[in-house]
C-alpha cells in the first residue's frame, strides 16, 4: 500500500465515522452525548430501545445464535446516543432452554456495531451484551461479582443497568455487560494481544485440547485467528499443566501465565460460590488472553450463579456453598462430585501455590469489606427494585423473591468471610 493510498483510507475512515468535515459540537451539543461513564454506571438505569424487524425476529427464532440487524438507542438524563445500526443475537446455552429465555420472551442479547457503518463502533466499544439475568433471582450477582474482581486488580468486566425495549415493549431490567473483547483487552494490557479464547463447559487444560480451528475444537478463539491462525500459545500452555512435578510446574505456570493473578482469580471465584466457573465442578466461564509471548492472563466471566446461588430449589433463604478448599465439589443441578478445574486442582495440592491461594482467600475477604459490597449492593439494589415491581406486577411471588434473593446474596458475604478465616486458622495463616 503506497502513501497516498494510505492516505486516501484514512480519510474515507474518518469520512464514515462522522469525525471529518463534521462540526465541532457545541458546548449544548456536546452535553447531549453519552459517554462510556453514563453506560456503566452502576448507579443509574439506561433506557435502552431496541427495533427488530419481523424479518429479523424471525431469523432469531429459527437461529439464535445467528447474528441479525437491528437499530438501538441509549438514553440517560436528557443525553442519548440517536439510531445506532447494529447485529444482533441471543446470548446462553442453558439460559435459552428456561422459559421466557428465546426471542419471544426475555432474551439476553450480543450486540455488535457493523465495521461497514461504524468503523470504530460506538464510544470505541465494537460489542455490547444484554444480559435478562434469567439464572440469579436476585438480579446482584453479576454486579457484586465483577465489582469484586475489579477491586482485586483481576480484569474483569464493567456492569451498568439498562431497562429494555424491544420494539416498544418493556421487558424490563438488564445488565448492560461489557465484553471482554480486543477492545477490552486494548485497555487492560499494555502489551499486544494475540489471541482470546472462550472456555468451554468441561473442557480442561489438557495437552490435546488446543485442537480444531478458531470456531471449532475444545477452546474457541473469539479473536487473533487472522494474524496468527493457530493455537500454539495454547498448546505451550497445556503443555506446562502436564508437569506433574510440582516445583517445576508451579515454575512453568509463572512462565506461561500471569500467576498471580491466575491464583488471585481462583480466590476470588471461590470467596463468590461461582460454581459455574473454571475452578468449579463445570470448568466453565471464563476467557484466556494471550500475549506475543505466549503468556496467558485469565478473564472471570458469567458469575450470575454466585453469591450462594441455588437456583434449583428457588427456596427462599437457601444457600449453596462451594467448598473454597476443595479438589472436587458438587452443583446445584448434580449432587455427585466432580473435579474441579486442573490448574485450582495442582495448585491447592501444592504447599506453595496452596498457600498463596490461601493469603489470596484472605485478601479478598478483607477487600469485601474495605469496599464495602455489601453496602454497594444494598444500595444497587434499592436503584434496581422499583423497574423489578413493575415487571413483576402481574406475578408479586416473584419480586418476593428477588427481594428475598438479594437479602440472602448479601448476607453470604459476611458467611464467606467467617469460612475463610476457619480455613485461614486451620492452616496455620493469621
Amino acid at each position: 500500500m503506497n502513501k497516498f493510498t494510505r492516505i486516501l483510507k484514512l480519510i474515507v475512515g474518518l469520512a464514515l465515522a462522522g469525525t471529518l468535515f463534521a462540526p465541532a459540537l457545541s458546548p449544548a451539543q456536546a452535553d447531549t452525548q453519552l459517554t462510556i461513564a453514563d453506560i456503566y454506571n452502576p448507579l443509574k438505569i439506561v433506557r435502552a430501545d431496541l427495533t427488530i424487524p419481523n424479518t429479523s425476529i424471525t431469523a432469531l427464532r429459527n437461529s439464535p445464535k445467528v447474528y441479525t440487524p437491528a437499530s438501538l438507542s441509549l438514553s440517560l438524563d436528557g443525553k442519548a446516543s440517536g439510531n445506532l445500526t447494529v447485529d444482533i443475537r441471543l446470548k446462553g446455552t442453558t439460559s435459552l432452554q428456561y422459559d421466557g429465555g428465546d426471542i419471544d420472551g426475555t432474551p439476553s442479547f450480543k450486540i455488535k456495531f457493523p465495521k461497514a457503518i461504524t468503523p470504530y463502533g460506538y464510544l470505541g466499544l465494537r460489542r455490547m451484551t444484554f444480559n435478562a439475568m434469567i439464572q440469579d433471582n436476585s438480579k446482584l450477582h453479576e454486579y457484586g461479582s465483577y465489582a469484586l474482581f475489579n477491586a482485586m486488580g483481576v480484569p474483569a468486566s464493567k456492569t451498568g443497568w439498562l431497562r429494555l425495549y424491544m420494539n416498544g415493549k418493556d421487558l424490563g431490567l438488564y445488565l448492560n455487560l461489557e465484553q471482554p473483547d480486543s477492545v477490552f483487552m486494548q485497555k487492560r494490557f499494555k502489551d499486544i494481544t494475540q489471541h482470546i479464547y472462550e472456555g468451554k463447559a468441561n473442557e480442561d487444560w489438557d495437552i490435546g485440547n488446543a485442537d480444531g480451528t478458531a470456531d471449532t475444537g475444545s477452546f474457541l478463539v473469539d479473536y487473533g485467528w487472522k494474524v496468527t491462525p493457530n493455537k500454539d500459545d495454547l498448546s505451550t500452555l497445556f503443555d506446562y499443566m502436564s508437569d506433574f512435578i510440582p516445583k517445576d510446574w508451579y515454575a512453568g505456570m509463572s512462565v506461561a501465565t500471569n500467576r498471580t493473578l491466575l491464583i488471585r482469580a481462583f480466590a476470588v471465584e471461590n470467596f463468590i460460590g461461582h460454581w459455574d466457573s473454571y475452578s468449579g465442578p463445570l470448568k466453565n466461564n471464563y476467557f484466556l488472553r494471550s500475549n506475543t509471548k505466549g503468556q496467558f492472563t485469565y478473564i472471570p466471566w458469567g458469575t450470575d450463579n454466585t453469591f450462594g446461588e441455588n437456583r434449583k430449589t428457588e427456596v427462599l433463604g437457601d444457600d449453596f456453598f462451594v467448598p473454597m478448599l476443595s479438589s472436587t465439589s458438587s452443583h446445584p443441578y448434580d449432587s455427585r462430585k466432580s473435579y474441579r478445574g486442573k490448574a485450582y486442582v495442582m495448585c491447592i495440592q501444592y504447599s506453595v501455590c496452596k498457600r498463596q491461594y490461601l493469603l489470596e482467600l484472605k485478601a479478598v475477604s478483607a477487600k469485601a469489606t474495605s469496599m464495602k459490597l455489601a453496602t454497594q449492593m444494598q444500595n444497587v439494589a434499592k436503584l434496581i427494585n422499583p423497574v423489578l415491581a413493575v415487571q413483576y406486577q402481574n406475578v408479586p411471588s416473584k419480586f418476593t423473591l428477588a427481594k428475598s434473593e438479594q437479602t440472602r446474596s448479601i448476607s453470604f458475604i459476611t458467611k464467606r468471610q467467617q469460612q475463610v478465616a476457619a480455613i485461614l486458622k486451620s492452616n496455620g495463616i493469621k
